[in-house]
Order: structure tokens, then sequence, then C-alpha cells
């Protein structure tokens, strides 16, 4: 099958509103039909291979830990802590909903996680404090974007197994641009805030308040350190760490006591539900990869990548090109699955970091998130907050290009990723 016809069947089945994984599913029929010398059985085997990998039990763990916090208490004191800190400043509640992303990310590792958290918690009250929805919406899902730089990303994780990359070094290297993005943010919503002279409380938190609202948040900040390090200096595997996360959340569950059996059900239900959503991708989508690396279209992708591209920077450009218009039709899992082993061979070839070109990519790919037509996390706090999309598009174009500007500095600066990844 060709690119292009590819191509055709990808996008008829999108515009009919298949989910994502049907869409992955049927255009890797297409392809096994279309090539007689594709076997239908190896196909179908591919699509349970790709759920067998030893390294993806790290994703149901992460996303275990992460709802056990939340119940926990720990989201309510990391929420005091930010307020402690941003409350006083201009647009004060704006700079509590980014440093409250900064400091849970280690505990949701999801874009969509973290923007459906806030929509539903601090949305509300950062509109009856007199900011526009709208301006609360893209605050939230612009916010939540830190998630998937900070370890755990779940984002990185899947990087790193289709890549065969180390997720510990992925963990360490993203969270510089994590900080970047978080400063970025802060800064943007002091201007927009001084304009349009929204909330600005003068009173500082007392010392005392400080100190007692960072001890209840210590915990929360302790667990991405804990991972990172355990991951680098060899104590557990990305899936050990996921199962010593758990086990961490469980001791704060036991010490706090402020969440009952049914809540943990509740947790247990909705990690399965997530993670049965991640699979069916990750399925679908393992076997769509084999099916075109049949018909060498990774290679090729590669090679026209490399010939197109003069030297390293131009293939950033062209890379973030691509995965910002591919990001606003696709859910960000089912692209790192099935783009990043495309891509990645075309940028070593150039001379690209592997680990550098790793974080940019996982960047621009949930950048695509809060983008139109239909960027999941732009849906999923539009829905919850119920801002009329219009009204989200013309309040995120700033921001954007803040985060474009962003995309750029990683890419002109190895340093952004590596300084940290390589340690």
């Amino acid at each position: 099958m060709s690119p292009a016809a590819l191509l055709g069947v990808f996008l008829s089945l999108t515009v009919i509103g298949l989910p994502i994984a049907f869409v992955l599913l049927g255009t890797g029929i297409a392809v096994t039909l279309s090539d007689p010398d594709i076997l239908d059985v190896a196909y179908i085997q591919n699509i349970i291979v790709g759920t067998q990998s030893f390294p993806l039990i790290a994703i149901p763990l992460f996303i275990l830990a992460g709802e056990l916090m939340n119940i926990s208490g720990i989201t309510r004191r990391l929420m005091d802590f930010a307020s402690a800190l941003t409350a006083h400043m201009i647009g004060g509640l704006a700079q509590v909903n980014i440093v409250l992303s900064m400091l849970q990310a280690g505990m949701t590792g999801s874009a969509n996680a973290e923007a459906a958290m806030h929509a539903k918690t601090l949305n509300p009250e950062m509109v009856r404090r007199g900011y526009s929805p709208a301006y609360a919406a893209i605050i939230t899902s612009a916010s939540a974007l830190i998630a998937p730089m900070i370890p755990p990303g779940i984002g990185l994780i899947l990087y790193g197994f289709v890549t065969d990359l180390s997720i510990g070094k992925l963990f360490m290297a993203g969270i510089v641009p994590g900080l970047i993005m978080t400063a970025g943010m802060m800064i943007m919503s002091h201007w927009v805030a001084k304009r349009r002279k929204y909330e600005h409380s003068t009173e500082r938190a007392s010392p005392a308040r400080l100190l007692q609202t960072f001890w209840g948040a210590v915990p929360a900040m302790l667990m991405p350190a804990i991972i990172v390090i355990g991951i680098r200096i060899g104590i557990f595997t990305a899936s050990e760490a996921g199962a010593m996360a758990v086990l961490y959340a469980l001791l704060f569950c036991a010490i706090y006591r402020e969440c009952s059996w049914r809540d943990i059900a509740d947790s247990l239900a909705s990690t399965a539900t997530t993670t049965s959503v991640i699979m069916i991708i990750l399925a679908a989508s393992t076997a769509l990869s084999w099916a075109l690396s049949f018909e060498q279209l990774p290679q090729k992708v590669a090679e026209m990548l490399v010939v197109t591209a003069a030297n390293k920077f131009m293939l950033f450009l062209i890379v973030a090109v691509l995965l910002l218009i591919a990001g606003m039709f696709v859910e960000g899992t089912a692209l790192i699955l099935i783009l990043a082993p495309m891509f990645a061979p075309a940028a070593v070839k150039l001379g690209v970091d592997p680990i550098h070109f790793g974080i940019f990519f996982v960047y621009m790919i949930h950048l695509g998130g809060i983008t139109p037509p239909v960027g999941t996390v732009m849906f999923t706090t539009c829905t919850i907050a119920r801002v009329p999309l219009q009204d989200f598009i013309r309040e995120s174009l700033p921001w954007l290009a803040m985060l474009l500007g962003i995309a750029a500095l990683i890419a002109a600066v190895p340093g952004t990723a590596t300084w940290l990844g390589y340690l």
C-alpha cells in the first residue's frame, strides 16, 4: 500500500468518528489485506505481542500510585503548599494552578488526568474570583502539559519502550524542560493578569504557614525523586519503581487515614479503565507498526527526513510541524507508538542525541493536545468546565506562541535535556 493510500484510509476512519484504537486496527487490516505477502495470522499475533512486554507493567502501577496519592489527602496538601507559595502574586489562583500542576506531575504523569482534575476543582473557583471561563480553561490545559514531562510521565515510558532508550535517562531529562514550562507559564500568567486586573492579594503566607504546608507536601514531592534516583543508581527497574510508588502511596493512605476501602476500590477500577484504554491502543499500534515495518515504511520515512533535512535544526522544524499537525487529530499515546520508531532513526543519522530528541518529541506530541480541532486535553477541559471551543481557541493563541518558543529553546539547546539526562 502506498503512503498516500495509507494516509487516506487512516483519515477516512478518523473522520467517521471511530475511536483511535479502531482507527489503528482498521488501518493495519487494510495494510495486511493489500499485501499478499503479509500473513493474516502474523498480524493478529502482533496485536497480542504488543501487550506482552515486562516494562509496560510500569504504566498501570504509576497510574494506580497517582490515584492512591489523590485519595490519601496528598493532593489537598499540595494545593495548600502551592497556595502558600503563590497566592499573593498577581493572578494568584492562576499561579496556584500552574505550580500545583508541577507539584502533582509526579503523581499523575498524564496531561489528560491533570486537566480533568484541575477543571473540576480549580476552574469553578477561578471563575468565581473573576477570571474569564476561557482563561481559566487555557491555564488548566496548558499547565497540564507539565505532567508528561516530569517523571513518571507515561509518554516518556512509552517513548523509551518503542525506541529502546533508558526510561531512567528520559525521566531525568524531562525535569529541566518541565521547570522551564512552569516558569514560562507563570510569567505569561502574571503578564495577562496584570493587563486584565485579575485578583491580586498582597497578603503573603507567614513563614510558619509556608513551613507547615511544605511539610505536608513533602511526601508527594519526594515520590518522583525516589523513583528517578532509584532507577538511575540501579536499585530497581522502571516497572519495580512503579510497584514501589504504589507501596509508597498506600503507606500514606494508612498514615493519613483520609480514604476508605471504597475509595481504594474506586481507584483500582479507575486504574483498570485507564490502563485498558492505553493497552488497546498499544496493541493496535504495535500490530500496525509491524505491518508498516514489513512494508519498510519507517525506513522510507527516515530516509526521506534525512534527505529533506539539510541539518539537525531543519529536522527539528519538520518534525515539530508534523507532530503539531498530527497532535491536532490523534491522541498522543498513539502518535508516540506509531511515529517515534519512524522519526528517531532519522534523528540519530543526523547526529541528534537520542535523549534530546526524545524529550523534544514527547513535548511536541503533547502540545498538539491543546490545539484545535480535536486536541484531547482541550476537549477534556472544555467539556468539564463547559467552555465554548471558540472562546478557548481565541484565548489560547498567546499561550501556544509561548509554548512553541519553549519548544524552540529545547531544540536549540540540547543541554535542556541532556544536562540531567546523562547524570
